[in-house]
């Protein structure tokens, strides 16, 4: 009797799993009872509309440049010496307002760049063309404002011809030339993609130069002018970059 009763004990044991395996089987599925990876396609990023500066640029600046050169007392007082004169370092004094065209070519993206410029300068007795050689400069372009704002360290060497004068010894020649150390603020706005307006004022803390200008009402014969000093500008105008 025992021997019977462990027998069925056994059997009721194996087959309970297969009962609940085929149970499992044959039901619906049910997709609720599994977990299953969801994937969400993340949405497409938004084309954007902002302004961007290129890395090569080329455009113009029209401003106005003031010259302001006096030679030292010291070197006047030795000519008046040698020749007997009574001059004054004023006499020889460089102030002139001048109308100045800028072409520029702008190299490099926002932070270190190139930039060289040609600047040409008309005043009321002579005109001045120079070239301007930046080596170092500094800006940082920021997309939400659509603007430039950059720093520039060089030098400008300017050769200067004088307009027509009835003196023989200076009519129509290059008379003269003018040196600069220059620093420059500027700020570049594009209000359309690569189309920019800038504007910029320079600086000349340490400007050596000399002129030789034809004659006026106070003098007869061509003079001289120049000295030591500094140059100041301010510009506007517009860019391809």
């Amino acid at each position: 009797m025992k021997v019977w009763l462990l027998c069925l004990v056994s059997l009721c044991l194996i087959a309970a799993p297969g009962a609940a395996h085929a149970d499992w089987g044959d039901g619906p599925y049910d997709s609720s009872s599994t977990s299953a990876a969801t994937v969400t396609a993340a949405p497409a990023a938004p084309a954007s509309d902002m302004r961007r500066m290129g890395w090569f640029g080329i455009g113009a600046r029209v401003g106005i440049t003031q010259l302001r050169l006096i030679p030292p007392a010291g070197v006047v007082n030795d000519i008046d010496r040698i020749t007997g004169g009574t001059a004054v370092a004023d006499q020889f004094a460089l102030r002139s307002n001048v109308t100045t065209v800028t072409p520029t070519l702008h190299l490099g993206g926002s932070g270190f760049f190139l930039k060289l410029d040609l600047p040409i300068s008309f005043g009321s007795s002579f005109t001045m063309v120079g070239l301007g050689l930046y080596p170092i400069n500094f800006g940082v372009y920021f997309d939400r404002f659509a603007m430039f704002p950059y720093l520039s360290f060089g030098g400008v060497a300017s050769i200067v011809t004088s307009h027509a004068t009835p003196d023989p010894g200076t009519s129509n020649k290059l008379i003269g030339g003018v040196f600069q150390a220059r620093v420059a603020a500027g700020l570049k706005y594009f209000p359309l993609h690569n189309l920019g307006v800038s504007g910029e004022v320079g600086y000349s803390p340490w400007t050596a130069g000399a002129v030789a200008l034809p004659p006026d009402s106070a003098s007869h014969a061509t003079h001289f002018e120049g000295g030591f000093g500094s140059v100041f500008d301010l510009a506007l105008g517009v860019e391809w970059l």
